[in-house]
């Protein structure tokens, strides 16, 4: 609808253009009532393109088309033109569309035009079948030369693979008396090694049982200061808290331009794919031959490559041999190393034995000295609860405010009672420090 509606607005604005024209021909303007020129489409290569679709435009109208003949020449004929300015379009399904813009028109005039291909054409096809082929036979050649090379290189590596067998009995040989003088060796550091393990183990249950009572006294003496600790900071916190108390276009033309173009590239097409279908029998011909060649190549590779494997499985063999015979010389060594680091070892045991006897009496001793200290805590702690309950049944007289002057005196000596007990306290937690240096 909305292309009627233009095609009429447009006819109208052109009539009312020529008219406008003939009233005014002394301006120079000159109307021409038919030209004929011819569209020349050829590839880069120059040769001409058959069955091309040409389209004349102007101002989006279409005043003229047209198909190119077998020397790719399309002749356009436009039955009224006025030399405006025209768009040439020429487009073919095997090559790129190609458009020369504003470009005026003349009776016999030619216009050229070059297109690129966007897929090959029939001759192209059957030059590059042609390389392809030769390509083809080139590798199968190779191929053959290759069975020949594999060939060679399987003898050779069979020939390999026998001499290295007869070389693997005597490593095999040396290999089992090297295993034989290594167990004996490790059964002999096996037994040191079993005896220093039990002294070790009787000198770790000794130390576990030292360590036990300092931790267990360290342990309880932590949390004993930790307690003395949260209660001074609890006294410290009323004391404040007391003080704070008192302180906040053409259709036509154009539609059998269109159906011409497309028979004429469908006939193309045919014959593209006809040289398509050739060139692939060609192609599927010097394939099977170059198949066959390389089924032998394979072959011969096959073969090469089993003896190759054999060969190496043999050399492996012989190489387990050699590295078996040489960890068994090794494992002996390590056997006579072990043995003498378990005798070491034994000794050490012996003499950390001594020393953790010295650590379990020192424990012991810590022990004691704790508990010394642990009465005099009793102690101080007795004498903190007395002046905690002073100190509750003073709180219950302040509260009734009388005697304030009394009481704050009674006050100040159950602070000095408590700075007593603080520094009795310092005393003996320094004591405890001691002691526990001591023991570390």
């Amino acid at each position: 609808m909305k292309k009627v509606v233009f095609f009429i607005i447009f006819s109208f604005s052109l009539s009312l253009m020529l008219h406008a024209r003939s009233e005014n021909s002394f301006l120079g303007s000159a109307k021409i009532d038919a030209i004929s020129f011819t569209v020349s489409a050829k590839s880069e290569d120059g040769k001409p393109i058959e069955g091309a679709l040409v389209k004349i435009t102007s101002s989006g109208i279409t005043i003229g088309a047209g198909t190119t003949n077998n020397v790719g020449n399309a002749i356009i004929r436009i039955a009224s033109y006025e030399q405006q300015l025209a768009d040439v379009s020429v487009s073919h399904s095997l090559y790129k569309d190609q458009v020369l813009t504003g470009i005026t028109l003349a009776e016999g005039k030619i216009v050229a035009i070059s297109l690129k291909r966007q897929t090959a054409t029939a001759d192209v096809i059957a030059e590059k079948t042609e390389e392809k082929v030769a390509k083809i036979e080139d590798k199968t050649t190779k191929a053959n030369e290759k069975t020949t090379q594999y060939e060679t290189e399987a003898e050779r590596l069979a020939r390999e693979r026998e001499a290295v067998q007869q070389s693997q009995e005597q490593l095999i040989k040396e290999r089992e008396e090297a295993q034989r003088i290594a167990e004996e060796k490790k059964r002999q550091a096996d037994q040191k090694q079993l005896e220093a393990d039990e002294a070790r183990m009787a000198l770790e249950k000794e130390k576990a049982e030292a360590q036990r009572i300092k931790d267990e006294e360290l342990r309880k003496a932590d949390l004993d200061a930790a307690k003395r600790a949260e209660e001074a900071r609890r006294r410290e916190q009323e004391a404040q808290n007391r003080q704070n108390n008192q302180l906040v276009e053409v259709k036509d033309d154009e539609k059998n331009a269109e159906k011409e173009a497309a028979e004429k590239q469908q006939d193309q097409k045919k014959a593209i794919e006809e040289a398509e279908r050739k060139a692939k029998e060609d192609e599927q011909k010097a394939k099977q031959e170059k198949n066959a060649a390389e089924d032998k190549e394979a072959e011969a590779k096959e073969k090469a490559r089993r003896e190759k494997e054999a060969l190496k499985s043999e050399e492996k063999k012989a190489e387990e041999e050699k590295e078996a015979k040489e960890s068994a010389e090794k494992e002996a060594k390590e056997a006579e190393k072990k043995e003498k680091e378990a005798e070491k070892e034994k000794k050490e045991a012996e003499k950390e034995a001594k020393e953790v006897a010295k650590e379990k009496e020192a424990a012991q001793e810590l022990k004691e000295k704790l508990a010394e200290l642990d009465e005099e805590q009793e102690e101080i702690d007795d004498a903190r609860k007395e002046l905690d309950k002073e100190q509750k049944e003073l709180d219950k007289k302040k509260k009734k405010g009388k005697k304030l002057e009394k009481l704050a005196k009674e006050q100040e000596k159950i602070d000095e009672k408590n700075k007593e007990l603080d520094e009795k306290q310092k005393k003996l937690d320094d004591k405890r420090k001691k002691a526990m240096k001591k023991a570390k």
